[in-house]
């Protein structure tokens, strides 16, 4: 499997599956152990990829890099840390070891500084700019990637006036599974549109699917990397009016657009299309941070309300070079004219792989056939 970000079109290439190759019954795939619950084998490889061999050695190989800038760089179809582009790599690399003028580097900075508590404000009024986020949602930061979410959602809105309600979680992956199975760890979890075989190469239409009308909210992912499913048309009539809708765009945030409005959650991992690993943008309507919703028992590095209300949002020490990197990336998408121009460019890069594969008279397939569903981020 190869998966990429939303940057240059050496960020992706095809999952291919030969059309001759058994596929084996789910009764004898292997499966993960995530939060006591499982995950399907098929979405969870086991292999380290790469290789032992120094890219000074491979680079001279063909299918091993690109030329840019002036720079011979490798091929990195990495889901995340993804590739990132290389102007704003360059401009990282001019302001690492002095940051803005300050006579240091964001990576020593106190997180209780002026000239970070700058940077932090730059990155959210470039993120509000890139995604057209209104004033009735938040912005955080939050340290330990979408996963720390996983588990942030229920605490923050299953308690209180929420208290002995269910939560819907619509299945369409790996990431999904992983994202039930920590939900489940505070509370009742209603499963929608699962899929008894655990492939999920496709979802039903959405009014076919079961849910309970009275759940604390709905949630799902809008990218699964590794079967190559994406969701980009989400019903929301689907789900009960005054319902919240958490979404989990960790693939493919910024590579369509979308009504953030409509969502009470939005959150991706910031290392797949926007920075390197460590923090989540979340992005929260501003009536979901109360703790009318929260459970009693709150761990405070997922408490929406404690970082609300710390100076500048800024509970604790957050993860200073990613913001910052972020910060860079987002002006760089900007300039290049927003998410209508990468959301053209995700397009035409993977129509490219699918026209390819589908011509091939079956030689090569995709696990997801249904072009309304097949992932522009991951083929």
């Amino acid at each position: 499997f190869f998966f990429g970000s939303v940057f240059g079109t050496s960020t992706m290439l095809s999952t291919l599956c030969h059309a001759n190759r058994p596929v084996l019954a789910p009764s004898l795939r292997g499966v993960s152990v995530v939060a006591g619950g499982t995950v399907h084998a098929a979405n969870a490889p086991s292999h380290v990829a790469g290789s032992a061999v120094s890219f000074a050695q491979l680079k001279h190989k063909p299918m091993t890099h690109t030329t840019h800038m002036g720079r011979t760089r490798a091929i990195n179809l990495a889901a995340g840390a993804a590739a990132l582009p290389l102007e704003v790599l360059e401009r990282a690399a001019e302001g690492f070891v002095e940051t803005d003028g300050s006579g240091m580097s964001v990576a020593e900075m106190g997180y209780r500084t002026k000239p970070f508590h700058a940077i932090m404000e730059r990155a959210e009024d470039l993120l509000r700019q890139l995604l057209n986020i209104p004033d009735t949602h938040e912005v955080h930061f939050f340290n330990g990637g979408a996963t720390l979410q996983f588990s942030a959602i229920p605490l923050n809105l299953l308690g209180g006036v929420n208290e002995g309600k269910t939560a819907n979680y619509l299945m369409s992956g790996h990431w999904s599974e992983k994202a039930r199975n920590e939900a489940r760890l505070f509370g009742d979890v209603t499963e929608v549109a699962a899929d008894p075989a655990g492939l999920y190469f496709d979802i039903p239409d959405a009014k076919t699917w079961q849910m309970d009308r009275d759940a604390a909210y709905f949630h799902y992912t809008s990218a699964d990397t590794r079967q190559g499913l994406e969701i980009r048309d989400f019903d929301f009539s689907a789900v009960p009016e005054g319902m919240p809708v958490a979404c989990d765009a960790s693939a493919n945030l910024g590579s369509f657009a979308l009504d953030v409005s409509k969502f009470g959650v939005l959150y991706a991992a910031s290392h797949k299309n926007f920075s390197t690993a460590g923090i989540c943008y979340s992005i929260i309507r501003k009536d979901l941070i109360t703790e009318a919703t929260q459970l009693r028992r709150m761990p405070t590095m997922c408490n929406w309300v404690t970082f609300q209300n710390a100076p500048n949002k800024i509970y604790n020490v957050p993860v200073l070079v990613s913001v910052w990197l972020g910060a860079l990336n987002c002006e760089w998408m900007l300039e290049r004219g927003g998410v209508p121009y990468f959301e053209d460019l995700a397009i035409r890069r993977s129509n490219l792989l699918y026209e390819y594969i589908d011509g091939s008279n079956g030689f090569y397939r995709t696990f997801v056939t249904n072009a309304d569903r097949r992932s522009r981020m991951q083929v």
